[in-house]
């Protein structure tokens, strides 16, 4: 992994932890700060690698990104709420709050990654001008590997630390990197070779 691979790998992993550390303070942030402030790293990033002439330009694409993230984020929260109570309906035993993580709420996170995957590429789209099923489906499997990490990790302990402390800094480090990856990649496909910088 390169520097700027890595810079943009730290951007998402910083804006997790940030993301943590004001949900502990004010919760209500987890419901509608997550998306916006995972593209304020997601722009610190590219700012920090200098790939700014690799994106489509307008500065309607970026506001049009922030949108995307906010809501994607919100409803991937939608999706979390509907597939916990389904997969409740269905006879799974429920988890009395989230940070138990039984199979209901393992469940549920495992399709609100899928649907915060779909977003990140929408994402990635606006600002490169290129689709790719081939990123979408490296944040979908990032997405599962996010919740497996955070169950396992969160196995001894059943605690907010312990699952968003875990969730959000891994999951928003993966998707930030893979989105780095994508913007990289020049119309045939062949990585753009970018400088790390000073």
């Amino acid at each position: 992994m390169n520097r700027p691979q890595l810079k943009f790998l730290f951007a998402g992993f910083a804006a997790g932890v940030v993301t943590v550390a004001i949900g502990w303070l004010w919760p209500i942030f987890l419901s509608v700060g997550v998306g916006l402030l995972f593209a304020g790293a997601l722009l610190a990033a590219i700012s920090l690698t200098r790939s700014w002439p690799i994106l489509k330009h307008g500065a309607w694409r970026y506001l049009i990104g922030l949108t995307i993230c906010a809501m994607g984020y919100v409803l991937s929260l939608f999706t979390l709420a509907g597939l916990g109570q389904y997969v409740q309906s269905a006879g799974l035993p429920p988890s009395g709050d989230i940070v138990e993580l039984h199979s209901d709420m393992l469940l549920a996170l495992a399709g609100a990654t899928q649907v915060a995957a779909v977003f990140v590429e929408l994402l990635a789209y606006v600002l490169t001008g290129r689709w790719s099923n081939a990123f979408l489906l490296r944040l979908m499997a990032a997405g599962v590997v996010t919740v497996l990490v955070t169950f396992v990790a969160n196995l001894p302990f059943h605690h907010y630390w312990s699952l968003m402390g875990i969730l959000l800094p891994v999951g928003e480090a993966l998707f930030c990197w893979i989105v780095g990856l994508q913007i990289w990649q020049s119309d045939e496909g062949v990585p753009v070779r970018i400088t790390a910088g000073p």
